[in-house]
């Protein structure tokens, strides 16, 4: 089934007002004014399932006013790809984004596809063990294009864009913008948490996405080190260290926990707010501030704590997070600290069974909790425009609950819990309502002739199996492993045999041939390269699950067949899109093989997007009419610059939907 409800909420929504029945008046298309919001993986299915039972009466204003349509999103449907369709109004051709992962073919790496820091033009000057910078490295965001906002801007519209995806470092703005999906925890990565534990048989260690450590004990105090970023300083760069004191009471089930700036009394099962953690990069002269969350687990008979990946604290911004730079920070000042990094929701820590599915959605409602506050704050702000204004908001709560309360909620999912709580099941749809309430809350601020959009980047899909696409490519004799070959699950491509492979896959969704040329260690010549691609790409659709009897792919796509634009020569030769039920495993998306083709997905990560465009479409709902009847991502960036009268950018081909 592909009915996937998901998130926990700790209140009631009913009673708490956003849910008024008046009816709302179709918005006039070419007005002064409107509000989109951004649902990440909003699905069109579970949509209409929750419409028809009623409940969802925010939503249902909306479309009797201006309509639903099913939103065709990009192919792959991976969110950096498909928001930036939004963004730019162009396809992966042209903005050159085409998987969360892009891959150089002259080191055979891959790389993060939406950022980079470039290193400084002159090298550091070196005494003894110190390194001081004559220059600075620069993060530079690689989504090509031009931003629909710019061009709105351009023609005097007030913009103000929360949390777009794909928009790290954010794209200088006249108002205001604040990054999100793509923005790095303190560390500089995607997000790493730390997990502290008094445990005699604890292994400390590091798991994806987080590390384990045992506490040092100082007679009844317990020391949390916590990682930071590195020490550029140095030669060696080590990591900065932030110190958390630990003074557990388990007569009472409470700690005093001691920060850089304050103290803390915490209840086991309890999670604290932000908690400042300053990291000293030059003795007395210099810290670098961040901030984060901890959640006391449990004071008897061991204690453990959670402590979030630490983020860029929006009050003292030790990097750019918003244009203006100050624009964060005045945020900050209205509604208190927020999540910075790209995706707040710790689904490492889910995955690594440090946290439990239900401690996972209580820290899942403590970031829609502040999402709740910025929108509130901004609808104030918004409200009080008078002009040509435009608002995106963005949610990321219904996307990251899909992904991990898949298998708790879908009992056909090969790892459904068996006896699982009500409250687990129902949370997807929990998390619908919440959503629905939000938008209520949208429609009573705002008058009448605001326009407002709904829509996603994508919808779901069921993940009941993996597919391991390079054994696949391995048994039809397409790619070769080294006799000594160890697939070594920390590498990228391990034990190829490049003399041998034709082809191999790397990323979610993305398969090359080996060029001669262009590859490394290519071997095709570039004139069979399409011939070739062709040849796997029919053989896909030929793969046939002998368990299920189901297609694994239902879509195999050569680049040429779907990509226009400057960057075409970038992509995979091959966009897999997986049916409904499958999708890449976790190992070919490190390049990796396996002895299976095929198996069950046991993993918390149990729903999934990255699939054949066709199984996880997205939704529009506004009230304006809609006039057409299967609108494009890029169709709905042209018909924002078309409600505001704003000509769109000769390389955008969409049509507006309104």
């Amino acid at each position: 089934m592909k009915d996937f409800p998901r998130v926990l909420l700790l209140f009631s929504l009913v009673g708490l007002g956003g849910c008024s029945d008046d009816p709302v008046m179709p918005a006039a298309s070419g007005g002064g004014q409107m509000i989109v919001l951004g649902v990440d993986g909003m699905d069109p299915e579970l949509l209409n399932e929750l419409l028809a039972q009623g409940e969802l009466p925010n939503v249902q204003r909306l479309i009797d006013a201006g309509g639903f349509r099913v939103l065709g999103t990009s192919n792959p449907p991976q969110s950096p790809v498909a928001w930036s369709n939004l963004i730019t109004g162009l396809n992966p051709g042209g903005h050159g984004l085409f998987d969360f992962l892009a891959f150089d073919r002259t080191n055979l790496r891959p790389y993060l596809s939406a950022s980079a820091v470039r290193s400084a033009s002159r090298g550091p000057l070196e005494i003894g063990d110190w390194r001081i910078p004559l220059g600075s490295d620069e993060t530079v965001l690689l989504r090509k294009g031009k931003a629909f906002w710019e061009l709105l801007e351009n023609s005097g519209v007030d913009v103000t864009i929360v949390r777009m995806p794909a928009n790290y470092p954010p794209v200088p703005s006249r108002g205001d913008s604040l990054s999100g999906m793509g923005t790095p925890d303190l560390r500089g990565t995607s997000g790493t948490f730390t997990y502290f534990s008094t445990r005699t048989a604890f292994q400390p260690g590091e798991v994806s996405g987080g590390e384990l450590k045992r506490f040092e004990v100082r007679g009844d105090r317990l020391i949390a080190k916590i990682a930071g970023p590195e020490n550029g300083l140095r030669s060696s760069s080590p990591a900065l260290t932030a110190t958390l004191e630990v003074v557990p009471d388990p007569d009472h089930g409470i700690a005093l926990i001691r920060g850089a700036s304050r103290e803390l009394l915490v209840q086991a099962g309890e999670w604290t707010d932000w908690v400042e953690v300053e990291f000293e990069l030059l003795p007395v002269m210099a810290n670098i501030p961040g901030m984060v969350r901890l959640y006391l687990r449990s004071v008897h008979p061991e204690t453990e704590l959670y402590v979030s990946p630490v983020n860029i604290n929006p009050l003292r911004p030790a990097q750019v997070i918003s244009s203006p730079e100050t624009y964060a920070t005045r945020l900050a000042e209205a509604v208190g600290p927020f999540y910075t990094e790209e995706m707040p929701e710790d689904t490492k820590a889910l995955s690594a069974h440090i946290l439990s599915p239900v401690e996972f959605l209580a820290q899942s409602d403590l970031v829609m909790g502040e999402t709740r506050r910025m929108l509130d704050y901004e609808l104030r702000r918004f409200v009080d425009k008078r002009g040509a204004a435009f608002l995106f908001f963005y949610f990321s709560s219904v996307d990251q609950r899909h992904h991990m309360m898949g298998r708790h909620v879908d009992t056909e999912h090969p790892a459904h819990p068996p006896n699982t709580a009500s409250t687990t099941m129902d949370s997807m749809r929990s998390t619908y309502r919440e959503i629905d309430f939000l938008i209520g809350r949208v429609l009573e601020r705002v008058g009448g002739d605001v326009a407002v959009v709904v829509m996603s980047d994508h919808g779901f899909s069921n993940f009941y199996r993996e597919a391991h696409l390079n054994a696949w490519l391995q048994e039809a004799g397409y790619l070769v492993l080294r006799e000594d070959a160890a697939n070594d699950p920390e590498e990228w491509l391990p034990g190829i045999d490049w003399s041998r492979t034709r082809a191999f896959s790397i990323g979610l969704n993305s398969l090359y041939i080996n060029v001669a040329g262009r590859e490394r260690f290519g071997i095709v010549p570039a004139a069979q390269r399409l011939d070739l691609a062709r040849e796997i790409a029919g053989r896909l659709h030929g793969w046939i699950d002998e368990t299920t009897g189901l297609p694994v792919v239902t879509r195999a796509s050569l680049r040429e067949e779907i990509y226009r634009g400057p960057f075409l020569g970038e992509a995979p030769d091959i966009v897999v899109g997986y049916g409904n039920g499958y999708r890449g495993s976790w190992a070919t998306s490190k390049g990796q093989t396996a002895q299976v083709l095929l198996e069950d997905n046991r993993d918390e990560w149990s729903a999934d997007h990255c699939v054949d465009p066709d199984v996880a479409p997205g939704v529009l709902v506004s009230n304006l009419k809609l006039t057409t009847p299967n609108p494009q991502l890029t169709d709905l960036t042209v018909g924002i610059l078309d409600h505001f009268g704003v000509a769109p950018d000769p390389a955008m081909r969409g049509t507006s939907p309104f």
